[in-house]
């Protein structure tokens, strides 16, 4: 999903690039207007084997339509492991339907090329109108300048690689028409498609692609100002830090907050610590950028305090966003972070072994035994390379754990004493990967489930796996619970996590729901969205 609106200005330059290249192609193949530029590409400006054609060629090679639809690829690759996710799809889906749809055209037209001494050359192959050499260099150099935009480079930047790319488009262009490979309207016309092309791939894509000059707003335009924005995040789930910090900024100077106040975790002080100077400090807004850890630890230290925290999603499983709806792509997690709805959203307070003095919340889900048992057996470096596939193989050897005995409480009434392999608290129906565990949580209910489990073996667990994703029949080895206030007790301690992190082990366990403990920014709902933008 994402929150961004359609930009009115990349919607402006698809319909223009479109117009234009249907006007220009009817006027090339249905009438003479252009045939006096295209008589020029009949005479030979090449002598064959001299140095300049050499350079000419080798250029056409280095950026083949191949190489560069290659390298839109990696920008895609590039972007995606970012969280740039829309900046990702627009790079690989440009390239991919820049070269369909001119080889379409090319098929369909079947225009002979011009006359040319480098007529065995391997650029010159097929039909030539229109150059698919210039409708791809037209969707790189636009999909790079993207790159500057979404990544918020300065302006000089910005500037540099608009005149890169539109130098590159230019030199193309003159490479086909010196070496006769293509008619002079045959270069214009992919350039046009190729734009045309971008343009509409950024416009539902949502990537902006902003007029250089910004438009001025009036001098006595009312300016309403934001306070400070305290920025809670890990900088080891940050794969470019630079980019999510440039991000953030330009998102709050255009709300006209004040210049954040930046506080990175570390791994003594992994979020709580700073929650608590961002509150000394006045802060008016918190977001947390990392994984569930960092959120958790975030959110426990701000409940109850009244300050809306924004979500920046970063870490492998990100529970928490993915339940009640934030982006993980990175610039739209921004913009719901910055000026999404602050929206109440109930924390689990839980005690251990009857520390009172120590309570610890969770937003997402307690688990005892097997599933924290899974979060220490899993590394960080497959958790990096696979996501929370990760999980999966980490999984197998706890399939044959042998159940321990629990005794479960629910609002204070004792309800069974039985064994059990799993047993989940949780917030939110989700446990990722679109599986819902307890379908019937709700983070704003003012109640939590748990679900108790006793699954041994590859069958046993086949089948309750069956019974949680299709929700058909009802499995002997799974119970559910409900209600405000919960404890379980085990024989032995037992190694527990919260939010996906291992936080230790206990014996006892009493969690109670506290309600509108948190104000979370959430994407606001489709009538208050803002109108379309730039």
């Amino acid at each position: 999903m994402t929150t961004r609106p359609f930009s009115r200005f990349t919607a402006w330059a698809t319909a223009v690039f479109t117009a234009c290249f249907l006007a220009w192609t009817r006027l090339t193949l249905r009438t003479q207007v252009f045939a006096g530029l295209d008589a020029s590409s009949n005479v030979p400006r090449l002598v064959r084997d001299s140095p300049v054609a050499q350079v000419a060629s080798a250029f056409a090679i280095v950026a083949h339509p191949a190489v560069m639809c290659l390298l839109l690829v990696v920008i895609a690759i590039w972007a995606w492991r970012r969280r740039l996710r829309h900046l990702a799809v627009t790079s690989l889906v440009s390239g991919a339907l820049t070269m369909l749809i001119c080889q379409a055209i090319k098929a369909s037209v079947n225009r002979a090329r011009p006359p040319s001494p480098m007529a065995d050359a391997i650029t010159y192959q097929g039909s030539s109108y229109p150059s698919l050499h210039m409708a791809m260099a037209a969707a790189t150099a636009a999909v790079v300048v993207g790159v500057t935009t979404t990544t918020r480079q300065p302006r000089w930047a910005v500037v540099l690689w608009r005149l890169v790319g539109f130098a590159f488009v230019v030199a193309m262009g003159f490479d086909g028409w010196l070496m006769n490979a293509h008619h002079f309207t045959d270069i214009i016309a992919g350039v046009l498609l190729g734009a045309a092309v971008v343009s509409a791939v950024m416009l539902f894509a949502r990537v902006r692609m902003l007029p250089l000059i910004a438009p001025r707003h009036p001098a006595n335009a009312v300016r309403t100002r934001g306070g400070l924005c305290a920025v809670i995040y890990n900088p080891a789930k940050m794969r470019d830090e630079m980019v999510f910090r440039r991000q953030l900024v330009s998102e709050l100077a255009g709300a006209h907050w004040e210049i954040p106040l930046w506080l990175p975790t570390t791994i003594a002080q992994p979020g709580a610590a700073q929650a608590r100077e961002a509150i000394a400090r006045g802060a008016d807004l918190v977001v947390a950028a990392g994984g569930d850890g960092t959120v958790r630890e975030v959110s426990g230290a701000l409940a109850g305090s009244g300050i809306p925290m924004g979500i920046v999603p970063s870490g492998t499983a990100n529970l928490l966003a993915k339940n009640v709806g934030i982006p993980i792509d990175m610039e739209d997690a921004i913009s719901v972070a910055v000026g999404g709805e602050p929206t109440p959203l109930d924390l689990v307070r839980m005690v251990v072994d009857a520390q009172a003095d120590k309570p610890l919340y969770f937003a997402v889900m307690a688990g005892i035994g097997f599933d924290a048992r899974l979060m220490q057996r899993t590394n960080e470096s497959l958790k990096k390379a696979l996501g929370a596939a990760a999980y999966v193989f980490s999984a197998m050897p706890e399939l044959f754990t042998k159940p321990h005995r629990v005794e479960i409480s629910v609002d204070g009434s004792k309800q069974t004493r039985r064994n059990a392999v799993l047993t989940v608290m949780g917030n939110v129906p989700s446990i990722g990967g679109g599986v819902e565990l307890m379908p019937d949580a709700d983070p704003t209910d003012g109640r939590m489930e748990m679900v108790v489990g006793s699954p041994v073996g590859l069958s046993a667990w086949a089948r309750a796996t069956a019974q949680v994703l299709t929700r058909m029949g009802a499995d002997p080895t799974l119970e559910q619970y409900a209600g405000v206030a919960m404890s379980v007790e085990v024989d032995e301690p037992m190694p527990y996590e919260l939010d996906g992190d291992l936080v230790g082990s206990g014996s006892l366990f009493e969690a109670e729901v506290d309600p509108g403990a948190l104000m979370i920014m959430l994407p606001p709902r489709p009538s208050s969205q803002a109108p379309a933008a730039r």
